[in-house]
């Protein structure tokens, strides 16, 4: 029998007309994926299993209601098999389950190239009509783009949360503002932050210290309810229910907004993995190494390197060389075969590609100048003369990035001793270079101009990999007594 013969009898049976509307549409679709096949075939694990969980078309979990009221109806109405004989469905609730479950955890982001400035326009608070809830909101949402916080590190719902951020995990300067690192893959205590995301914290910090918190257990937090939960507007559509605490009113707030921008999906939920996200689109991937260094590889900087590498297409394929060996012909039933040299081919990366195009802006930048000594070579007719190193050696026993961050522009010269390690960035104040002796008039000498930050991931590299390296070994010279 055909799966179709078996549709048109399960149509033709159906009385509850509820369970004929919800899988009908579903089963043609399912028959249509796999043809009109007979249906013992039909209802095998392998397409059944392509269709409800491979294919992406659908939501997982009605096709797979759909299909198991057909599957059971084939077997008790057309086979006339008890219901307790009734062989089990080939895929198991529990699987789909924890696919679902594995789902819901997958954050969404916002399309490549949003606006994240848009998330604190004005405009979209008005509605509030509560200026320290806007502030709240604000604050909270510069604290997840610019140090990686989520919800429960800011305003736990459970009161009992003694690891939440605090008013003393927070220390304002004049320029910018300091931040505990609630990342547990870090070690970096603290995360500086500048800029406008500063500005909304301090303006929130300010409300903060003057506000008289009500509820005792949101006292020593950061995060508060700065606003009569009575007096605060919403949009009824979009919240259900009351909003009552802050991790409630920054949700709202996110989807309010995410419609208003119109966004194709307005429930997002992780800002830290977006703030992962769209740093490695603004950076074309050279961001990760400073990520990592800063929160780890916990699953939302993970899930959003995956979604940038599913995203990003190569700018150039990779250089590759041919590498040759001889394969010879054994000998068979004593008969010695001519050995015959079979050449094969394996294709392997064999060097690391330059980007000629950033070189080339970043000595332009500082017109061709040695940001260690500040000389410039120049040739016949104005024409001068370059070159540019990286900080954390771009080949593949070093593993450093073609960046900027990683590059610095240097004299001949002085690239020399800093590729030898005489010379180093110091890991502490990006702006000054270290020699190896510290008599040498190059010992803390500040670079000259700097116009472009360096990531410190690489600066520390070469410090502890390369510079400290020679300079220990001179030092036992020096302490043997050989010179």
């Amino acid at each position: 029998m055909k799966i179709q013969e078996v549709f048109d009898l399960y149509v033709k049976s159906d009385k509850k007309q509820s369970s004929l509307k919800a899988h009908k549409g579903k089963i043609i679709k399912y028959i249509s994926f796999i043809g009109n096949q007979d249906v013992e075939s039909g209802l095998d694990e392998g397409l059944l299993r392509k269709y409800i969980i491979e294919d992406e078309k659908f939501q997982p979990k009605g096709k797979y209601d759909a299909l198991l009221n057909f599957y059971n109806f084939y077997y008790v109405e057309v086979l006339n098999v008890s219901k307790r004989e009734v062989p089990f469905f080939p895929i198991d609730s529990k699987e789909l389950e924890s696919l679902e479950s594995k789902e819901k955890r997958k954050p969404t982001y916002y399309v490549k190239g949003f606006n994240f400035n848009c998330l604190f326009e004005d405009r979209h608070y008005e509605h509030l009509n509560n200026h320290g809830a806007a502030l709240a909101v604000k604050a909270s949402l510069a604290l997840a783009l610019s140090a990686g916080y989520d919800s429960g590190e800011m305003f736990p719902t459970n009161r009992e949360h003694e690891s939440a951020m605090k008013m003393n995990d927070i220390f304002i300067e004049e320029d910018y503002i300091k931040v505990r690192n609630f990342s547990s893959q870090s070690t970096v205590p603290f995360i500086i932050i500048q800029g406008k995301n500063a500005e909304y914290i301090k303006e929130y910090y300010k409300l903060r210290e003057s506000y008289p918190i009500k509820k005792k257990w949101q006292q020593s937090l950061f995060i508060a309810n700065t606003w009569r939960t009575n007096e605060l507007n919403f949009d009824s559509k979009i919240a259900q229910n009351g909003i009552y605490i802050p991790h409630d009113l920054v949700s709202y707030m996110l989807k309010y907004i995410s419609l208003k921008e119109g966004h194709p999906n307005p429930l997002i939920t992780d800002l830290r993995a977006n703030m992962v996200l769209h740093s490695l689109y603004n950076t074309k991937g050279s961001a990760l190494q400073d990520i990592i260094e800063l929160y780890g590889f916990p699953p939302y900087v993970k899930q959003a390197f995956e979604k940038y590498c599913m995203t990003t297409a190569r700018d150039k394929e990779p250089i590759f060389s041919v590498l040759s060996f001889d394969s010879i012909q054994s000998e068979d039933n004593n008969n010695v075969n001519e050995k015959k040299k079979v050449e094969s081919r394996i294709n392997v990366i064999d060097s690391l590609v330059r980007d000629s195009v950033k070189v080339k802006k970043l000595k332009e930048v500082y017109n061709n100048s040695c940001q260690i000594c500040g000389e410039q070579i120049t040739f016949i007719n104005e024409i001068s003369y370059s070159e540019v190193h990286h900080i954390q050696p771009f080949n593949k026993q070093h593993n450093g990035i073609d960046d900027k961050s990683n590059m610095i522009v240097l004299c001949p010269n002085h690239h020399q001793i800093f590729d030898m390690g005489i010379i180093a960035i110091d890991p502490e104040n990006p702006q000054r270079i270290l020699h190896v002796d510290s008599k040498n008039p190059l010992h803390q000498k500040i670079l000259f101009a700097s116009k472009h930050k360096l990531s410190s991931t690489h600066v520390r590299y070469h410090y502890e990999n390369i510079f400290l390296t020679l300079r220990n070994r001179l030092l036992e010279i020096s302490e043997q007594g050989i010179h």
